[in-house]
């Protein structure tokens, strides 16, 4: 959904709803009674960001497991950046009230810029909070003066913590055009007004619920409202009028053994992925711009952008038709022949068709002869222990449980293995031929078969995952499928 609107109100009111009452039903660590977000631009050259937060400790996990409770982290770019510390205080359960003292706030150097010397300019204020105690309420407000006018942000509305009242608020000069989109609203609504003044959005919000205390979860803006907004001064569009890297030729070459344009660009593209490192900065602290293509080559280091950039002018160097995809984008877009296909900098082996959405399956068919290493277990007995097929799902079904309220983030996959395991003379299965399986129209199946044919062992394993992304519906005949793959690593055996 795209805004643009002179003088709007958007109000997001929301109820807590059958959605995640499941997932917060047990005591939460702490409870944020405000979270306040504010972006006020004031031309094209200044703005300010304002952000407030109010939290309630209620366990000591909220101290000893998470930072961001007993320490609050502000990364800034003080070439660009001024922070303005407004408050910072805990209000302990009497009503005291203890202020931070001066040797609490301490500046350093972010930890992911210690190994990229071209952004040893940014500094993370460190503020460790004072007079910490059960039911007491640390208060944090700051304030961002930048100088830029651009907003070009992605909010993420959900917190590992309840939040009893959210707010948003966006202003930017009414000649100035403004764009939001809610991905993922789920149980958010809001409805727009006209009001005279600057154009601005504002979202109010009560009784947020945490995210999911859970693990393979999908991406963050696949599960939770996400809020996307930019406003129309100079929007970033990197410059993709590059020279050329002749010194990245002889490293490129190497890669390119192929006819087809999309087994080479995605040789180059994987090579970006993993020899370059990503340092994942958020662009408001660069103002929004980015690196020549030569200098992350030089570097071996840049954010996303500075990255996308990168395969952009050697995709182009090469004779593909690239370009960097949107504003400050991790993607970049290609032609083949008249097809536009999108390279995802963040993942290997990501090139697909725009706007295609599709899992990205693993698919492995193999037949493999072994000879039987054993272990001894007692005089006449002996132990195999199947080996793990390279590239199978990472998902344990030991750590699945019984049931599950959010979806889960598995693997698709078509995995078929004939595995001939060699025995020494005289040593068989201990019982019958084993055929197991588990089926789901929505999910796929899995199967094992054992069987021993003279001194050979045969093993047949089949795996299908029809979907990547498992919903709770899903979820029970998931874990079937996934426990009945891995119920059996071990074999036992015994001599005659």
């Amino acid at each position: 959904m795209k805004h643009a609107i002179t003088a709007t109100i958007l109000v997001a009111v929301l109820s807590v709803a059958a959605v995640h009452n499941k997932a917060i039903a047990q005591q939460p660590d702490a409870i944020y009674k405000t979270v306040k977000h504010e972006w006020i631009v004031t031309s094209d050259t200044t703005s300010d960001y304002h952000y407030r937060h109010e939290i309630k400790i209620l366990r000591n996990r909220a101290l000893t497991g998470y930072a961001d409770k007993g320490e609050t982290f502000v990364t800034y770019n003080p070439a660009i950046e001024q922070l303005q510390i407004n408050e910072v205080y805990t209000l302990r359960a009497d009503g005291s009230k203890v202020e931070m003292p001066q040797n609490a706030f301490i500046e350093q150097l972010p930890s992911n810029c210690t190994d990229c010397g071209r952004f040893n300019q940014l500094r993370e204020m460190v503020m460790v909070h004072t007079g910490m105690e059960y039911n007491c309420i640390v208060v944090v407000d700051y304030t961002l003066h930048r100088k830029y006018g651009l907003v070009n942000q992605t909010l993420n509305l959900i917190k590992d913590c309840p939040i009893e009242n959210l707010e948003v608020n966006i202003s930017v000069p009414s000649t100035q055009e403004l764009n939001v989109k809610m991905n993922n609203p789920g149980y958010l609504t809001f409805t727009p007004t006209v009001k005279s003044g600057t154009t601005s959005y504002s979202l109010k919000a009560k009784d947020v619920p945490q995210s999911y205390v859970d693990s393979y979860l999908p991406p963050y803006d696949q599960l939770y409202p996400t809020l996307h907004f930019y406003n129309g001064v100079a929007q970033f569009t990197p410059d993709f009028n590059q020279e050329g890297l002749p010194e990245a030729e002889q490293t490129i070459n190497r890669l390119l053994n192929s006819s087809n344009p999309a087994t080479n660009i995605t040789a180059i593209g994987n090579f970006v992925v993993s020899n370059i490192h990503l340092n994942d900065i958020a662009p408001s602290m660069l103002g929004y711009t980015h690196a020549t293509a030569q200098e992350v080559w030089q570097s071996v280091c840049g954010t996303a952008t500075d990255k996308a950039v990168l395969l952009s002018a050697l995709l182009n160097q090469y004779g593909y038709n690239a370009h960097v995809s949107g504003n400050h984008s991790d993607k970049v877009s290609v032609m083949i022949d008249t097809m536009e296909y999108v390279f995802d900098i963040r993942k290997r082996n990501s090139l697909m068709l725009n706007g295609e959405a599709k899992d990205e399956v693993v698919d492995i068919k193999e037949t493999i002869t072994d000879t039987a290493r054993l272990d001894t277990i007692t005089e006449g007995f002996y132990r195999y222990i199947i080996p793990a097929i390279k590239g199978e799902p990472s998902v344990k079904a030991t750590n699945l449980a019984i049931t599950r309220t959010a979806p889960l983030m598995g693997q698709a996959c078509h995995i078929e293995q004939t595995l001939t395991v060699v025995l020494p003379k005289g040593v068989k299965l201990v019982g019958k031929a084993i055929d197991r399986s588990s089926s789901s129209p929505n999910i796929g199946a899995s199967s094992i078969k054992i069987k021993q044919s003279g001194k050979k062992l045969i093993i047949e394993r089949t795996l299908n995952i029809e979907k990547s992304i498992i919903t709770a519906e899903d979820y029970k005949a998931y874990r079937n499928v996934i426990t009945n793959w891995q119920s059996l690593d071990t074999l036992l055996l015994h001599t005659k």
